[in-house]
């Protein structure tokens, strides 16, 4: 039996500029939306970091919320390489 009261969400990884990327994503209602049918969609972003053996993950904060998991995972993409570009 397929639980609907708890939708699994797409994920996306890959690989830029020798740093690996994770978007995630998830359904975020607000205390003033919670009389809408349809949630939208927060990008959880997760850029991980190579030095030789160690790695360190960095979670980067994109603030907002899309109507669709593809936008979602799109606006996230475009934040992961922003951070990424300032931080090259």
């Amino acid at each position: 039996m397929k639980n609907t009261n708890n939708p699994t969400y797409p994920s996306h990884y890959e690989t830029y500029k020798s740093r690996d990327i994770s978007v995630q994503v998830s359904a975020h209602l607000s205390s003033i939306d919670v009389d809408r049918k349809l949630p939208d969609f927060m990008p959880r972003i997760v850029v991980t970091e190579h030095n030789g053996a160690d790695f360190k993950d960095r979670e980067v904060i994109n603030g907002h919320s899309y109507p669709t998991p593809d936008e979602c995972i799109t606006q996230g993409l475009k934040t992961a390489h922003a951070y990424i570009d300032r931080h090259a």
